[in-house]
């Protein structure tokens, strides 16, 4: 803003949790099943109970399709950008035009105010442009109607300017024939020598003329000037009327009419015609520049820029469409220099500043996309990391800030709360079957294929399945979200259907006649605990279409 001094403030407030966070939680949740367990233990061992753990293999399709792991955090919008409007003087509040909360476009005048000592120096800062222009003006008027003249008098010859020309400094304008005479050059043939006489030929007229000298293969005829254009096609004969050359006639003697630069106002005379020493051949609307004029020039520029800075000191206005967020002063108030009387914040995109944990801190790069939510608003919004700060802080557990930024967002304010995700690494379109569904003899992994009649969705107890029976196909695994993880293999295509394992533990137990069970519900090779958090997108049938978000965790 030019009126007033600012700082731009870039809220930092932020509320994270990250994956150690909630691995930290989960443990603790794992921990508090171990006591339950062990109470239920010593519970159960004083009735009449027992404990089974069951294993069975769901059909699962594999899917055609997209995971992505992602780094989940919180914080709360401030926006991209952000003014305070602080006094440089003390001064006093005319009007305030805005209320917080306001819109405001670029232009507009927030508020206006007021200060003596200011006051005192627009005063004097006016009267010096004030005698600045009067001696600008009396500069301008030399530059004004001045006379272009002739050295030497003559025949005036190839006028080049015309009324309203554009000329620059020493241009040539037209030619003064000084001695009457006309020239035209020939090629030189054997036979002519100098001073010879000879008979110049111009349309019907004739002149008589003379060779005035002959150089570098070039005879130069001179005759009378009898008004001819410069230019104009002449023949030179012999005495006995043989063409001896033709060639265009130009001025013999001459002067240059030149001028500084400016604009043509007036052409005093006409071609051909004929004018003494110091007659006026032109008149300039407007000349070059004089040093005193250029200085004058410099000296009101300067002038009016102090008086816009100093005025710009008493009112407030808006250089792009803005906000006003904050307000600390109405009209009537007086206030001392170095006071924030309001904070504009603009109409474009919000930051939000993450801390991630030095785990994750690694895989968050510049230039990923993130998706936001705001708990104020419906819909998620895009954004994009556009700084990592890689000075850590914290006394147990080491984090570090990544700053996402956003597009505009209607409906959005600084301080709303929102939650973002980071997405580190996406798989592209791959083959994705569930994380259990891979199992692993050594190093090698393998899944087991279905028979071609197998419906996906299809449960079996293990004592139903004869897994020497299948075919175990070799694969090879590539990224994973946690639930789902992407596998190749030759043989191996999306709509195929494949076993996925299921371990449930049961406790059954009986006291005074009544018989309690409580089941728990385990995959077969769960998915990771604590870092990032994954995405996938199967299709409802589990072949290929169209996606819905699932969570990893």
């Amino acid at each position: 803003m030019e009126s007033i001094d600012t700082s731009f403030n870039a809220a930092k407030e932020k509320k994270k949790k990250q994956k150690r966070t909630r691995t930290i939680i989960i443990i603790s949740a794992v921990a508090v099943l171990a006591i339950v367990g062990t109470i239920l233990a010593i519970t159960l061992s004083q009735k009449s109970g027992k404990n089974t753990s069951t294993l069975s293999y769901r059909a699962t399709a594999v899917s055609s399709g997209e995971i992505s792991t992602t780094i989940d955090g919180s914080g709360t919008l401030a926006a991209l950008e952000s003014q305070d409007v602080i006094t440089t003087e003390e001064s006093t509040v005319t009007a305030v035009n805005f209320a917080p909360g306001d819109a405001i476009k670029a232009g507009d005048v927030v508020m206006t105010m007021t200060s003596s000592e200011v006051e005192s120096q627009l005063d004097d800062l006016n009267d010096q442009l004030s005698d600045t222009r009067t001696s600008l003006a009396t500069a301008k008027q030399l530059l004004t109607n001045l006379n272009v003249t002739t050295s030497k008098g003559g025949i005036v010859k190839d006028i080049q300017a015309q009324v309203g020309s554009i000329v620059d400094d020493m241009d040539y304008l037209c030619l003064i024939a000084t001695d009457g005479k006309m020239q035209v050059a020939i090629p030189a043939t054997d036979g002519m020598s100098q001073y010879d006489a000879v008979t110049v030929q111009i349309d019907d007229e004739t002149q008589d003329g003379y060779i005035t000298k002959i150089e570098d293969g070039t005879a130069t005829v001179v005759f009378t000037d009898n008004y001819y254009p410069v230019g104009t096609s002449a023949s030179v004969l012999s005495e006995s009327g043989a063409t001896l050359g033709t060639g265009s006639i130009a001025v013999n003697e001459y002067v240059e009419v030149t001028a500084p630069s400016g604009k043509i106002a007036t052409v005093a005379v006409e071609d051909n015609e004929k004018i003494s020493k110091g007659s006026t051949v032109f008149t300039l609307a407007e000349g070059a520049p004089t040093s005193t004029y250029t200085t004058l020039k410099n000296t009101e520029a300067q002038l009016l820029t102090q008086i816009d800075d100093l005025e710009g000191l008493l009112t407030v206005k808006a250089d792009t469409d803005c906000t006003l967020t904050a307000l600390s002063v109405k009209a009537g108030d007086t206030v001392a220099s170095g006071t924030t009387v309001c904070t504009l914040t603009g109409t474009g995109g919000f930051t939000i500043a993450l801390s991630i944990d030095e785990l994750d801190i690694a895989s968050v790069k510049l230039g990923q996309s993130a998706t936001i939510t705001l708990d104020a608003l419906k819909g998620d919004f895009t954004g994009t990391v556009t700084n990592i700060s890689y000075s850590g802080s914290g006394s147990y557990v080491t984090s570090y800030t990544a700053t996402i930024t956003t597009e505009p967002i209607e409906g959005a304010y600084p301080g709303m709360s929102a939650s973002a995700k980071i997405v580190t690494e996406t798989s592209g379109e791959s083959m994705i079957v569930p994380v259990s569904a891979v199992q692993y003899d050594g190093d090698t992994a393998f899944v087991y294929l279905a028979a071609e009649d197998t419906k996906a969705g299809t449960t079996l107890s293990e004592s139903e399945m004869d897994l020497d029976k299948l075919t175990k196909l070799t694969v090879t695994t590539g990224m994973s979200d946690g639930s789902y993880i992407v596998v190749t293999a030759d043989g191996l295509a999306a709509g195929d259907v494949i076993w996925s394992p299921e371990r449930t533990s049961t406790a059954t137990y009986t006291e005074d006649d009544t018989t309690t069970t409580s089941t728990f519900g385990f995959g077969g090779q769960g998915g990771m605990m604590g870092g990032q958090s994954g995405n996938f997108q199967p299709p409802s049938d589990m072949g290929s279409g169209s996606f819905q978000p699932r969570s990893g965790n």
